[in-house]
This record gives structure tokens, C-alpha cells and sequence, in this order.
């Protein structure tokens, strides 16, 4: 049984405007029961009627007002209630250019100390940057985008500095108002990791022709993603990979380095639970409950790939049920459920099996 948020039920809607919103809703739905429950108005609907584009329409009448809407089954009934509008507060933008170039700096010293004997430090460290920048900032302007064409409130990316090796801990952007629907909360779901996975694929495959050629050193392999098996396949048809010298091995470019943790990334972000980017895509194909065992599942093998502090996150993330979107009766289209089968092989190509370095 799905319910409307607690917390935003708190402030009820005028008395004096509930003919008016029943007008609206009745324009665009077969209402059963129209009444006032706890202040809140709220309609019953009939069964066997067309529910999104309906409740898209009913939004964008409620919003003039002030006003949105949630619409849910509970106890095996339709229900959409009317609640007031949830405020947007501004953002600090200046924050977001405090942590974008702390990120620069601390970015730049893991490119810098990844790259003595392999090219100029200084070099290292600034295509280093870029290239995370570029996978990481890609990513989340897939969800900024896409946020705003739903019509949804979202803040600009913070980019998060972190230590070496990576020099960061990605980046994030914030969801001030819900998803309208399913539909939505799957593109919001789905674009960021799709669009860096695609940045990160370049970023690798230009980073795969900078191998650095060298006699037999020292030095830490990392897996090989399975997308990295295919583009090193595809890149020696053309001969753009370099040659090691006899005996020698390839060392790794910064800029390969950066595609391997976009890479890592968006296989992490891929995973169905909590609050991450697949999550939210299973929440809207899967609904809650599924979720929740999916949610188990992805905490498993986090541990078992010995990911521990990304365990421990979800795990805590998973603590906070997920609100869904405002509408969560209307289900999902075919095309982003054959969608979420192109989510999973994206999620299979970014996998990180213990195999030795290009």
C-alpha cells in the first residue's frame, strides 16, 4: 500500500477552494467520491481509465493554485489527494564553485602523483582533471537536463573533492520537487548513467591510444572492465593502441585512468537500490517492495567485491523509504521498459572482474 508523504499533508488546503479543484479534477477524471479528508481534498476514482496524461493535465490546472496532487492505490482503490504546492527554496550557487574547484585542485594532485615515469607530472594531473570532470559533470548535467524538461526543480552539480587516487567522490545533484510520474522518475533515473557511460567510453578509448609504452616496471594492475575487452579489440583493428616494447608492458595514461573510474562509477550508480540512480529506475519498473530485495541483493555483492564503504552507504540509504513519484498509479511506457534491458547490459559492460591490466 502506497501512501501520500506525511510530512507534506501537514498544511491542509483551503475549504473555500474545493469546488474549484473538484471542477478541475472531474474535467479530467471519472471521480467516484469527492470529500474532505483530515483537510485534505480527495477524490476516488473510477477503475479502467486513462490515468497519466490526466494527471499531467490536472498538475499543470493545480499549479496556477499553488497546489499539486498525489495520486495513489490504497487499499486497492484509486485515490488522488490535493496538498499545497511544495516551496522551492533558492540555492547557494556559490557553494557548488567552492566544491567545483576544490574538486579541480584535489582532481589535479591525484592526475599529478599518478603520473612520475609515465608523462610530465604537470600533464598528468591537468588531463587528469579534465577527463574526470568531463565523465562526472556529464553524468549529472544528463540529470540536470533532464530535471528541467520534466519541469522538475534541481540544483546545479556539487562536485565532491576526495583524496587520492581519484581525487574525488563524484558528484551529486539535488531534487527539490518529485517526478510527475513513472515515466519521469525513470528518465531522471536513467539519463545520468547513460550519458556517462557514453563520456566515460571516450574518455577510455582516447585514453587507451595514450598507453604509455615501457620496459618491465613495477607497478599495481587494476581489472579490466569488460568494455574496456571490446574497445581494446576494436582499437587494435585500427592499430591505435601502441605497441609495448619486447618484454615490456603499456602503463596506463591519467586520461585512461579517468575512463576507468567513470567506469566504476556508473557501474555503482547502476546497482537497484537505495536512493542511487538504479534504484530509482527500479522503483519505477519494479515498484517498492521488489526494490527492496534488489536493494539486499546490491548490498551483497557490494560486500563480496569488497566495496565496504559503498556497502555501508546504501545500507544507510536504504533506511529511507524512497517517495516515488507524484503519480504512482500510471504505469510505466514499453519503451523505457526495453529500456531498462539496454540499463543492464550498460551495467554488465561496466563490470571490474579481477583480470590484469592493458
Amino acid at each position: 500500500m502506497n501512501e501520500t508523504p506525511n510530512d507534506i499533508l501537514k498544511t491542509p488546503v483551503a475549504q473555500a477552494d474545493f469546488e474549484q479543484i473538484t471542477r478541475l479534477v472531474s474535467s479530467e477524471f471519472q471521480v467516484q467520491e469527492a470529500l474532505i479528508e483530515h483537510n485534505v481534498p480527495t477524490y476516488y476514482l473510477a477503475e479502467r481509465q486513462e490515468t497519466k496524461q490526466a494527471f499531467l493535465n490536472v498538475l499543470k490546472g493545480l499549479d496556477s493554485m499553488r497546489l499539486t496532487a498525489f495520486l495513489r492505490r490504497v487499499d486497492g482503490k484509486i485515490v488522488l489527494r490535493v496538498v499545497p504546492g511544495i516551496p522551492v527554496k533558492p540555492s547557494n550557487i556559490a557553494i557548488n564553485w567552492i566544491l567545483f574547484f576544490a574538486t579541480v585542485v584535489t582532481t589535479f594532485v591525484a592526475g599529478y602523483l599518478l603520473t612520475p615515469g609515465i608523462v610530465d607530472p604537470v600533464v598528468g594531473g591537468v588531463t587528469f582533471t579534465v577527463a574526470m570532470l568531463a565523465v562526472l559533470g556529464t553524468h549529472e548535467m544528463g540529470h540536470k537536463l533532464t530535471a528541467k524538461r520534466k519541469g522538475m526543480a534541481a540544483t546545479s552539480p556539487y562536485f565532491i573533492p576526495g583524496p587520492p587516487p581519484f581525487g574525488t567522490f563524484g558528484a551529486v545533484i539535488m531534487q527539490k520537487s518529485l517526478p510527475p510520474n513513472r515515466d519521469a522518475l525513470f528518465d531522471i533515473g536513467a539519463t545520468g548513467p547513460v550519458a556517462g557511460f557514453v563520456m566515460a567510453t571516450i574518455v577510455s578509448a582516447v585514453g587507451m591510444t595514450l598507453l604509455v609504452p615501457s620496459p618491465p616496471v613495477e607497478a599495481t594492475a587494476i581489472g579490466v572492465p569488460v568494455l574496456w575487452i571490446l574497445l581494446e579489440r576494436f582499437l587494435l583493428v585500427l592499430n591505435m593502441i601502441p605497441v609495448p616494447p619486447p618484454g615490456g608492458v603499456l602503463l596506463l595514461h591519467p586520461v585512461a585512468f579517468a575512463g576507468w573510474v567513470g567506469i566504476l562509477v556508473t557501474m555503482l550508480n547502476l546497482l537497484p537500490a537505495a536512493m542511487l540512480d538504479g534504484g530509482h529506475v527500479a522503483r519505477s519498473t519494479v515498484g517498492e517492495r521488489l526494490r527492496y530485495v534488489l536493494t539486499f541483493l546490491s548490498i551483497i555483492y557490494l560486500v563480496i567485491e569488497g566495496f565496504y564503504p559503498m556497502a555501508i552507504l546504501v545500507f544507510f540509504l536504504s533506511m529511507y523509504r524512497h517517495p516515488g513519484p507524484l503519480d504512482d498509479v500510471s504505469g510505466l511506457s514499453a519503451g523505457r521498459k526495453g529500456l531498462s534491458i539496454v540499463l543492464v547490459g550498460i551495467f554488465v559492460l561496466c563490470i571490474i572482474p579481477s583480470l590484469p591490466v592493458l
